[in-house]
């Protein structure tokens, strides 16, 4: 019998708390290798991620001529974004490229920009963004290694130490509160600083977030002043095992936030829909079903329920609210926890007319 989450990394599916997010199984070769992409603080690359790869069609509409179709995990270089007739209702962005089109919800930005490696880690380790489009997490410090999971963009990890890799490179041993035993090359990674993680605003307590499920948007009220708005993927409902009921969606009412944490691994569901992420970052838990804010960087489908309960967010906008947020995460350890006495923002999640 295979562990869910070998399961899991084998079949290649995460159905995060964002909804279906495919991941390539670990290994895939893209068609173009990374390296054969511009580098630096202002590329902009595309990741196929919807499950049955993505058409680059002559123009930005449903209705255009295929040119080509891009595979999940596959790249491309993003020119501009262009106002079209989308596929879906809730978004009409596509992305302009070369040689075409290609729809925007189902293709993730992501950073190529690898970093120099500082001379050595703090004692007590730091937190460390993925800075390219994705990177293998081996069971050791060699390229030939086991593969553990796939990195991704925006992902955010605990970084434990530096090694030497077989390859001459310095690698990092990186990981999670749940897999703290993986190795990838150091110059993937960002590291992190207290600063960036600074909190927004904390001597305000007068602080409110609004969930509106119907336009699918967060909005953060500070002293009944509206001060940040974003777009967001709420649970999405689907049906049970009898085929009849309906289930999921995320849960109505105000409840306050009552965990945070920088980084964290989402696992949960069944061996036939599961998920299991690691890295999930800027994590705000305010029902104890599970249900909480993040940043998802499996997708780009904001703008509809997509998840299995959580309100799913664009890394940057989710960073901001967690920074804004009550309580006040400190940089080490990284997260924190807090009783009904100290509760943390209130979260109102609300149907509106």
């Amino acid at each position: 019998m295979l562990s869910r989450r070998r399961f899991l990394q084998s079949a290649g599916l995460a159905l995060a708390g964002a909804g279906l997010a495919r991941y390539a199984r670990p290994g895939t070769p893209a068609a173009l290798a990374q390296g054969q992409f511009p580098t630096g603080p202002d590329v902009r690359l595309g990741r196929v991620a919807w499950p049955w790869g993505v058409d680059v069609l002559t123009r930005p509409r449903p209705d255009g001529a295929v040119v080509r179709t891009v595979m999940p995990d596959e790249l491309v270089e993003l020119r501009r974004d262009v106002v079209g007739l989308g596929i879906m209702p809730h978004n009409h962005i596509w992305y302009e490229l070369d040689d075409g089109y290609m729809y925007s919800s189902h293709v993730v930005p992501t950073a190529n920009w690898p970093q120099t490696p500082p001379a050595a880690l703090p004692t007590l380790g730091a937190w460390g963004e993925v800075m390219v489009p994705y990177v293998e997490g081996r069971a050791g410090p060699d390229p030939n290694a086991e593969i553990k999971y796939r990195m991704y963009s925006s992902a955010i990890f605990r970084l434990y130490e530096m090694v030497p890799g077989t390859d001459g490179k310095t690698w990092y041993r990186a990981g999670t509160e749940v897999t703290p035993f993986m190795y990838a090359p150091a110059d993937v990674f960002r590291l992190l600083t207290a600063e960036e993680i600074a909190p927004i605003t904390p001597e305000i307590s007068d602080k409110a977030l609004v969930v509106d499920l119907s336009r699918q948007t967060i909005t953060a009220v500070e002293a009944g002043a509206e001060v940040y708005r974003a777009q967001i993927a709420s649970g999405a409902q689907f049906f049970g095992e009898d085929g009849r009921t309906l289930q999921g969606g995320t849960g109505l009412g105000q409840k306050p936030i009552w965990q945070k944490r920088i980084s964290r691994q989402m696992q949960g569901g069944t061996l036939e829909a599961g998920w299991d992420i690691p890295g999930v970052p800027w994590v705000g838990y305010f029902a104890g079903n599970g249900e909480a804010l993040h940043a998802a960087y499996w997708h780009n489908d904001f703008g509809r329920p997509k998840s299995r309960g959580c309100i799913n967010m664009r890394p940057a906008d989710a960073k901001w609210l967690f920074r804004w947020t009550l309580p006040v995460v400190t940089y080490e350890p990284g997260d924190i926890t807090v009783d009904w006495d100290h509760r943390g923002t209130m979260i109102d999640v609300r149907v509106e007319a």
